[in-house]
């Protein structure tokens, strides 16, 4: 890999698929990977089979690994300390520019609103 071809734009799934398989590690289920990016079986299998090719997958007889290669793209990202159950079960919302986090029940009106 160069060292800037994953530095601007990378799938949203392919992030997905590897904090998934980072999270779950030999306990993955494809089913999940599958709802997880909202794909078909065969979009599915297209999918693995080209990050695998692009070596950001290791197969070998019908188990998935996490390459180095990934494992740079996601420290490269800031993605390394992140696991799918983070973005899943995240209650509370944090933005950057304010003092305390909202939930969900919050109203959030900015600052310069005006009617």
């Amino acid at each position: 890999m160069k060292k800037n071809e994953f530095e601007e734009n990378v799938d949203y799934k392919v992030l997905l698929t590897l904090l998934y398989l980072k999270e779950f590690k030999d306990a993955y289920l494809l089913s999940e990977i599958k709802e997880l990016c909202n794909f078909s079986t065969n979009q599915l299998e297209d999918h693995l089979n080209k990050m695998v090719a692009k070596n950001l997958l290791n197969k070998s007889v019908n188990k998935l690994s996490l390459s180095d290669q990934s494992l740079s793209l996601l420290r490269m990202k800031g993605l390394e300390n992140i696991t799918i159950s983070d973005l899943v079960y995240q209650e509370i919302v944090t933005l950057r520019f304010i003092k305390e986090p909202l939930s969900f029940s919050d109203i959030y009106i900015p600052s310069n609103f005006k009617l």
